[in-house]
């Protein structure tokens, strides 16, 4: 692991932070910045702790903020990466909701729909090819997932027992996979 400076790990997280597309568009620039610039961390690495991010009760770009702050620079490492990742979401929340104040009922509130969401959804299509772009398909997780979504979606099976079914059959095929691997 190559470490990574309390300054740098500010300028990575604000540039996250500015990112459009919401958590697509601020894990395509962590991804970019801690496994392809820096190698600071393997692919692997990155995405097994945005997996656990996924789970823990808070946002998951904040759970990876907390994660990475801590790996590279301890508990004020922490407290920099939430904070610069949070500091341009604030501060265009507190310009734009100003900015309405004034803006309200007139004209330009109108050309919204047709310049800035279309840009946005532009960067999250990116990022979303950006991070799928190793996987194989139709791979075991891939054939899992549409599973669960036809599960859920055509005989509205309860979320909660497709995730624990899914679990189940992830132990299985597992289990199958390291005696493969591992012969007696």
């Amino acid at each position: 692991m190559k470490p990574i400076g309390l300054k740098d790990l500010f300028v990575i997280f604000l540039k996250a932070g500015l990112a459009f597309g919401g958590g697509l568009g601020i894990l395509a620039v962590l991804e970019e910045e801690f496994v392809t610039k820096r190698q600071a961390l393997t692919r692997e690495e990155f995405l097994t702790d945005y997996a656990l991010g996924r789970i823990v009760p808070s946002g998951t770009m904040s759970a990876l903020a907390a994660d990475f702050g801590a790996r590279f620079g301890g508990f004020p490492g922490s407290v920099i990466a939430l904070t610069a990742m949070v500091l341009p979401a604030f501060t265009l929340s507190v310009s734009l909701s100003a900015a309405y104040v004034y803006l309200a009922g007139t004209p330009v509130l109108a050309l919204l729909p047709l310049t800035i969401l279309p840009a946005a959804l532009a960067f999250i299509v990116a990022a979303a090819l950006r991070l799928g772009r190793d996987i194989t398909i139709p791979s075991v997780e891939a054939l899992l997932a549409a599973a669960a979504f036809i599960g859920s979606l055509v005989f509205r099976i309860s979320p909660a027992l497709l995730l624990v079914g899914g679990g189940i059959v992830s132990m299985v095929i597992l289990a199958f996979t390291e005696r493969a691997e591992n012969p007696a």
